[in-house]
């Protein structure tokens, strides 16, 4: 059975060149007589909406990838997992012009896992070849969750900018295809005029946005715009400052809007938790409730956030043969997040399991540095480190001083302890998220 329905005649997808209805979408052939991998190189262009929604139509396994990953890891990859279609590149050594696609010349007899449907990247555009393995049931599971709990019906026009390999971006498509609803794709930014002269010509009703988006929203007069069709805003990709959710919670009530705050990871398809809009200025710190079927713990030793549901990753993949692998995780994810919760069962996340540093025998969290540095000096900064030194980034060199003054406040520490440094722009991945391996050897 296809994943998605592509009979109906209601608009499916709206791009700056034209709209399509589910029944003309253009369709990608993928034909097999066993189970195969298609590779697709990402951009919000309509030939790889199509080839994405074709191959997991197809019953094929789909890993994504980002159009901006560099060359050299792009070919690891295809080296690594012997892919048997190629979407979105031109030309890869040993594949041959297919129409629409790239395949292999070689004939390869692979193991691949009747339930495997997508492989998304751990690590963004940069270094790894490690990928999460998703089921149709983790993805299919997650959409409808994210359809109940959003209430997303056909009518809803879903600005689509953030990358479709990215998994947020990934489930827009998935929730919004599912539910029949309408995609608007493009590759703009919400920082240029014509992103929001198609928001208002073709009625978007739902924005999606991680924390940087939020940011640069604040500063380009959202709050001004006459946005009548938009109803809903949606954050999720990381930790957005409270007084950021404040403004936007605030925005929301006094316009009619609904803004969500959500959390959840790729290793979950992706969606984990979310706060009810109606809650969301008095629980502006927090990750909320677990989504429809999902169930929230924490670990009694550690404080770990455990997440249960149907939506858990079968595992990861580092090579072609784990491609065979069936669900090693059994619905169990420990998120590495670790979380309090309050009476109400409300989650708030304290820091990352992996992101402390030892001082003097003191365990330093550097989420926690990172956002009790930001609540005073309100401009972009990031925490890394060794077990030697704290690092602090900023962008804004005038504000050094205070953030030397601030961190021997707060934390105690001598002025061997730490160090600020001034970077141009503090390294993001494409959606958005901080790039703490590549800040770490900057400040190195």
């Amino acid at each position: 059975m296809s994943f998605f329905d592509t009979d109906s005649n209601s608009i499916a997808v709206i791009t700056p060149n034209g709209a399509y209805t589910y029944h003309e979408l253009p369709k990608v052939t993928f034909e097999s007589s066993q189970k195969e991998l298609i590779f697709i190189v990402c951009r919000n262009t309509i030939e790889i909406l199509v080839a994405y929604v074709s191959a997991l139509n197809s019953g094929h396994a789909v890993m994504l990838m980002s159009a901006d990953t560099n060359d050299e890891l792009l070919k690891k990859i295809i080296n690594t997992y012997q892919p048997k279609w190629i979407v979105g590149l031109k030309a890869v050594n040993g594949y041959v012009p297919d129409s629409d696609k790239l395949v292999r010349q070689q004939q390869l007899k692979v193991d691949i896992h009747p339930d495997l449907a997508l492989l998304l990247s751990t690590s963004g555009t940069t270094g790894s070849q490690k990928f999460v393995r998703l089921s149709y049931k983790n993805i299919r599971s997650n959409a409808e969750s994210i359809i109940e709990y959003l209430n997303i019906h056909q009518n809803e026009r879903a600005i689509m900018n953030l990358p479709l390999s990215y998994s947020y971006g990934m489930s827009i498509v998935n929730s919004h295809l599912l539910a029949g609803a309408s995609i608007l794709l493009t590759e703009q930014s919400v920082i240029e005029k014509s992103f929001w002269d198609f928001v208002k010509k073709h009625k978007a009703t739902s924005l999606a946005g991680v924390p940087f988006t939020y940011q640069m929203l604040s500063r380009i007069g959202f709050f001004k715009m006459d946005l009548p069709d938009l109803k809903t805003l949606t954050q999720a990709g990381g930790h957005l400052h409270e007084k950021f959710v404040r403004m936007f919670a605030e925005y929301a009530e006094k316009n009619g809007k609904r803004f969500y705050v959500m959390y959840g990871q790729t290793e979950a398809s992706p969606r984990i938790s979310y706060i009810p809009p109606e809650r969301v200025l008095e629980k502006t710190n927090s990750i909320g409730i677990a989504i429809p079927g999902g169930e929230l713990s924490l670990e009694p030793e550690t404080g770990e956030l455990i997440y249960k549901g149907p939506n858990v990753m079968m595992g990861y993949a580092e090579s072609l043969a784990d491609l065979a692998k069936g669900d090693e995780l059994h619905g169990i994810l420990h998120t590495g997040d670790i979380a309090t919760v309050d009476e109400e069962g409300y989650y708030t996340i304290i820091g990352r399991k992996k992101r402390f540093i030892k001082l003097f025998g003191l365990r330093i969290n550097l989420d926690e540095v990172e956002r009790k540095l930001q609540s005073v000096i309100q401009s972009n900064l990031a925490c890394t480190g060794t077990d030697d030194k704290l690092i602090i980034a900023l962008e804004d060199s005038s504000f050094a001083e205070k953030v030397k003054s601030e961190i021997e406040r707060l934390f105690h520490l001598h002025k061997t302890a730490y160090k600020v440094v001034v970077v141009e722009q503090i390294p993001r991945f494409p959606n958005g998220k901080t790039d703490y391996r590549t800040l770490k050897e900057q400040c190195l």
